[in-house]
């Protein structure tokens, strides 16, 4: 019975990521959704590689004259493709960027179909969005938001597990990010869907006229 059910709980979840996935298709298809997609992952993906060297860009980008600030600005963007970044530290900024890039797409491409859903989802998103800033940098050299926490909660001994802790919270990131898209795109498979019976309706009806 056991197995059973954890075969139809996989079946159901397959079929909603499907649902979810088709409907993330059909919204990809306006271009509102590009322009709202590249414009999130620009500026988040910018924001989360400065900060994916601690504190230090930040502290600089304020200090400095405006070539400055936009010389950090240009090496931040081009860190999020991979420009003087290290393989882990590149994939997991660009893969948390493109997914919190769609997240917010697809809570303003909804919302004014599904406020409810879309207000929650937006709460996730601000949640992935702090989790992912906290848990961003290099683990490996200590260039983490939350070194300054765990050094002070022990003493100078945190650097030890900076790195675990900064790998689970990106994880927990990711995982919130991807909870919320899959619901969010299953809303957008029914909006889109009723979308389409709806100008079906329309263009028979105007034939009929």
């Amino acid at each position: 019975m056991k197995h059973k059910s954890l075969k139809d709980w996989a079946a159901k979840f397959f079929d909603e990521c499907k649902m979810a996935g088709l409907g993330i298709v059909l919204l990809s298809k306006k271009l509102k959704f590009w322009l709202i997609f590249v414009s999130i992952f620009i500026v988040f993906g910018t924001l989360l590689s400065m900060f994916a060297g601690g504190f230090a860009a930040f502290n600089l980008f304020f200090a400095t004259d405006f070539g400055g600030k936009m010389s950090i600005l240009g090496s931040a963007f081009l860190s999020l493709f991979g420009v003087g970044r290290d393989l882990g530290t590149f994939l997991s900024v660009f893969c948390i960027s493109l997914l919190q890039a769609l997240l917010i797409t697809l809570i303003v491409l909804i919302y004014k179909h599904r406020k409810k859903s879309s207000t929650s989802a937006m709460q996730n998103a601000g949640i992935a969005a702090g989790l992912a800033l906290l848990g961003s940098g290099c683990p490996t050299c200590g260039a983490t938001l939350i070194t300054p926490i765990l050094t002070a909660i022990f003493s100078g001994g945190g650097y030890a597990i900076i790195g675990t802790v900064s790998v689970v919270i990106t994880i927990v990131a990711i995982l919130i990010a991807l909870y919320s898209i899959k619901k969010l795109g299953m809303e957008s498979y029914v909006i889109m869907l009723g979308e389409k019976r709806k100008q079906r309706l329309e263009e028979k009806n105007g034939k009929s006229n």
